[in-house]
């Protein structure tokens, strides 16, 4: 220790090997001790962090497969003036079709269909413009100003201080204020009060009124456009809609109008059930789930696994091999199971649609592909219904992966017991530091009396000499 006088000086005896041999014994097996505990620890830690992250991979799909919107694929071609649009091709490159006169959104079963489109008039919030003011530090009066649009309506104390900007922002913080935006605009002529209301359609037509007069140069005396209606024709039927978005006027298919067709032309868009990409959706979740399987297999190896004394990965694999191997309640009763859909839960815990079928019984592959081809609408209920595959398994995945669930639980254990490691190297190091000192009082006393005797031996000898 520094500062520390060597040990030995006085009887000439190696005493600093024996401290240090003495300190090691007694350190080496308690460090090791800490040092394969905090291995144990790392790697369990690492192993659940892979479990997460392999566990949360197929939430990814999991959950595209329980969302009926991603599940009944449908493709979507829409043309206009020699130019076409896919909605596969959108969906790939992250486009949107929003620069044609109409986007279409589809769900569920879509029936096969094409259909013409006109787009004679987009619907429109109210806009109201007062005339020009002196600047926007006028003050006009007080009272009260009413906005009425349609059903809703709020109001706003003016007060006799307020200038035209305290106003405008009056309108714009109101708390009920239900999508009335005010704006001043400041020209060579002055400035005016502007309102634009969000809410479309003639029967949310904006009226402005005030309970004074004093006010009424930015209420009642305003003058603009009225809130109009979306009007579009399919096929030559005529619908209108007090917004863009028509949500019923063909079955599963929502229509929002983006701007008006040209020229008399039309907008013509088909619609059909990808086929292809419900099948391609089903071979994305043996895919994963497979490699979930594989990643715990590995975690939980007897021998070589970082979890193998973990019971949380099994339990994981348990639930969903119960799961993928069970009976669906709520689906048909013809396809209520993953083998009935074609998919096999093989040795090892793995899913399979076998190409070759038993005992003249139809083979994984004509199974899968008849229920996307001919029962799409029972196949969705199997994966994707309230009750389905892919509900339960995400119960499963949300109970291990959310901010109380089981792996959650197990990190934040095992990230404690890896920070009280250090308390433990610290206590370690605090006895190991005391019985040093401990035996170096012990054999400093020792080197004394030896130092002592070999003096006292010295002056006999040389009386004696």
């Amino acid at each position: 220790m520094a500062g520390m006088t060597m040990a030995g000086m006085g009887s000439g005896m190696d005493l600093e090997s024996i401290i240090k041999t003495f300190v090691t014994a007694e350190k080496a097996p308690k460090e090791a001790r800490l040092n394969n505990k905090e291995i144990s620890i790392t790697t369990e830690l690492s192993g659940v962090g892979t479990l997460r992250a392999a566990l949360a991979d197929f939430q990814s799909i999991t959950n595209k497969l329980g969302n009926t919107d991603t599940f009944y694929q449908s493709k979507t071609n829409i043309h206009y003036q020699g130019r076409s649009v896919d909605s596969s091709a959108v969906r790939q490159a992250g486009e949107s079709n929003a620069i044609l006169p109409i986007s279409i959104e589809t769900k569920g079963v879509v029936p096969k269909g094409s259909f013409d489109v006109k787009v004679t008039k987009l619907a429109q919030g109210a806009r109201l413009e007062s005339d020009f003011m002196p600047d926007r530090m006028v003050k006009l009066g007080q009272g009260i100003m009413y906005f009425d649009a349609g059903k809703d309506s709020f109001e706003v104390n003016v007060n006799v201080t307020d200038t035209l900007q305290d106003i405008q922002k009056k309108i714009n913080e109101a708390p009920n204020n239900y999508g009335i935006g005010a704006n001043i605009i400041n020209s060579d002529l002055g400035a005016k009060m502007v309102y634009t209301s969000d809410k479309t359609g003639v029967a949310n037509d904006l009226t402005v009124f005030t309970s004074d007069s004093s006010l009424a140069m930015i209420s009642s005396k305003m003058v603009g456009k009225a809130a109009s209606d979306a009007i579009i024709a399919i096929d030559g039927n005529i619908i209108t809609q007090d917004s863009n978005t028509f949500t019923h006027a063909v079955s599963g298919v929502t229509i929002t109008a983006n701007s008006l067709t040209e020229n008399n032309d039309v907008v013509n868009f088909s619609t059909a059930t990808d086929h292809a990409a419900v099948s391609d959706l089903v071979h994305e979740f043996i895919d994963g789930y497979n490699r979930l399987i594989s990643t715990i297999n590995t975690l939980t190896d007897p021998e070589t696994g970082s979890l193998k004394f973990d019971s949380t990965a099994r339990s994981v694999k348990q639930q969903m091999q119960s799961i993928t191997g069970g009976v669906v309640n709520g689906a048909s009763s013809k396809l209520n199971t993953l083998y009935a859909a074609g998919i096999s839960l093989e040795e090892g815990g793995v899913l399979a649609i076998n190409p070759f079928g038993s005992n003249g019984s139809k083979s994984g592959v004509q199974r899968l592909d008849d229920a996307v081809n001919n029962a799409l609408d029972d196949l969705g209920k199997l994966f994707s219904g309230k009750n389905g595959v892919a509900a339960q398994i995400n119960a499963v995945l949300d109970n291990s992966l959310n901010n109380k669930g089981t792996i959650t639980q197990r990190q934040s254990l095992l990230n404690t017991n890896l920070r009280s490691l250090e308390d433990e190297r610290d206590k370690l190091d605090r006895y190991i530091s005391s019985y040093e000192n401990t035996l170096r009082k012990k054999y400093t006393a020792m080197d004394n009396t030896v130092s002592r005797y070999n003096a006292t031996g010295d002056y006999i000898r040389n009386v004696l000499g």
